[in-house]
């Protein structure tokens, strides 16, 4: 038997236990939450009341009510005009009603992975700390004179919002994290909101060392709880919503704009003395980010997305290849965030500049990660968000740093660096399980991989020619045949091929297709 089942003036109907939210009410307001047993049928009259200022209404749908657990998926979108819709329910359903957002007239800045690292941690170089570098190829040496640059020209430039997008620190340590905090400072002295979220480097990181000659010495890192308390003035301390399960939060910096800062890292996992890089949400973290995102909508707030790992591939295969670079379940997860409306996310995490797009029934969604500060051409972004919804990008690589280079310009330092750090790192990947190719393959194929990815770190990889050297070794790998060759040359032909949008430069509208 089908039962009418009737929604209280201005209220979203959720299981029990959830929260419910009203229109215009602020996001932690409570209101009554009523049980939902028994299939039924919604009508328009039942809903029509719910929210005066709809412009459409979505039925959502979960399999049971566990609580925390609880993933809702959307079900059916009803028009605000449709006067005659009737929607058969299923056990357990809500309604949430989407209000057009209004958008501000602000100036962002972004930047990511910064791996801040105190010079008084580098005691002595040596064995110990080129050791280090043999295997996670950064300019650690040079990040204070890069990230003092970094700092000087985002606050010249006079953002109103500075995202940063994860691994503050190269290891998470105590210091440099208190480092890091007076540099945010003075963004925010210059009158700028900055809003962090950790990254994989950032918390509980068995790496965090200094080193003297050949040895190293574990130095204090932080906990979770220290990370937000350390990073108050930071995001933390203006949160409007923070998930108990993780270091995620909401913030409005300014009406209209929320800032949903997501934390896929998984420090509980740093065991073995390694710390896990990669990410991904299991049900509580992610029915969490989805309240929000239903409860934005129905407050007619704009969302604006960022996390450390990727959510998107930016180059195909990568997840095969690099597991740890882009979530778990990445394919599930955009295509739940784009039916919530979530259009823009910032990311970091593979140190490249690169932006890349899905698009779903309903809604599409951009990753626009940020390459980092450490790691050629080391870039940040300015970004311009207009009344009407559109969302200008502009990418700055920083061109200069006060260090001695020996007389050498900071972006040729930079690519050099990259370069030969990426032939080392080729030639180890190369030799080592699963590929395990003997010394003088690796050897071979060595130059093509760190030319490729010197050009997908740049992005706009179809702005620059392939090397003579380089095209011939994807042809020679081609014509081998055998499927080892085949997938090395897939690699590189990938690596070289810019997925779209435009990576460095762009402009996207954020108000749904065809309503500009």
């Amino acid at each position: 038997m089908k039962t009418c089942l009737l929604i209280p003036m201005k209220q979203i109907i959720v299981e029990a236990g959830a929260l419910a939210l009203a229109a215009g009410a602020a996001l932690a307001q409570p209101l009554i939450i009523q049980q939902l047993t028994g299939n039924g049928e919604l009508k328009w009259n039942d809903m029509s009341s719910a929210f005066v200022q709809a412009t459409s209404y979505t039925i959502e749908w979960a399999p049971r009510v566990g609580g925390t657990q609880t993933v809702w998926t959307p079900l059916a979108t009803i028009p605000a005009t449709n006067s005659t819709y009737t929607q058969d329910v299923p056990m357990v359903y809500r309604l949430r009603a989407d209000i057009q957002a209004h958008f501000p007239k602000l100036k962002l800045a972004v930047f990511s992975d910064t791996h801040y690292f105190a010079p008084s941690l580098l005691v002595n170089d040596g064995l110990a700390f080129q050791s280090y570098l043999a295997f996670d190829r950064k300019m650690l040496v040079q990040s204070q004179a890069i990230l003092d640059e970094m700092i000087a020209e985002v606050k010249q430039a006079e953002p109103q919002i500075v995202l940063v997008t994860g691994d503050l620190t190269k290891d998470g340590e105590l210091i440099c994290h208190q480092a890091m905090t007076n540099y945010l400072a003075q963004l925010k002295a210059g009158g700028a909101k900055v809003f962090v979220i950790p990254g994989n480097h950032d918390i509980n990181n068995p790496h965090a060392l200094s080193y003297d000659g050949t040895n190293s010495t574990p130095v204090p890192t932080v906990s979770p709880a220290q990370f937000a308390s350390l990073y108050a003035g930071f995001g933390y301390g203006d949160a409007i919503s923070r998930d108990p399960n993780s270091l995620s939060y909401v913030a409005e910096p300014t009406p209209g704009l929320w800032i949903l800062a997501m934390d896929a890292c998984r420090y509980e996992r740093n065991t073995n003395g390694a710390p896990f890089d990669g990410g991904y949400f299991d049900a509580a973290r992610l029915n969490w980010i989805t309240n929000q995102l239903a409860a934005a909508r129905s407050q007619g707030k704009y969302v604006l997305g960022m996390m450390h790992q990727g959510l998107l591939e930016h180059f195909v295969g990568q997840k095969q290849l690099f597991p740890d670079y882009v979530i778990d379940d990445y394919q599930a997860v955009s295509r739940i965030f784009a039916s919530y409306g979530l259009q823009v996310v910032l990311t970091g995490h593979f140190h490249a500049q690169d932006t890349v797009q899905a698009s779903f029934n309903p809604g599409t969604i951009l990753d626009i990660e940020t390459g980092s500060a450490v790691t050629f051409p080391s870039p940040y972004r300015l970004m311009s968000l207009e009344t009407n919804g559109d969302l200008a990008i502009s990418s700055h690589p920083i061109t200069t740093i006060n260090f001695d280079l020996g007389g050498v310009p900071f972006p040729t330092f930079g690519s050099n660096f990259l370069y030969g750090g990426m032939i080392d790192l080729a030639t180890y990947m190369l030799t080592s399980p699963p590929y395990n190719l003997p010394i003088a393959n690796a050897q071979f194929l060595a130059p093509a991989m760190a030319e490729a990815f010197v050009s997908h770190y740049q992005g706009d990889e179809g702005t620059r020619p392939i090397s003579p050297q380089t095209q011939g070794t994807i042809a020679y790998l081609k014509n081998q045949g055998d499927p080892m060759s085949l997938m090395m040359a897939n690699v590189l032909t990938a690596l070289f091929t810019d997925l779209p949008l435009a990576d460095n430069n762009l402009t996207i509208s954020l108000l749904p297709s065809g309503t500009r």
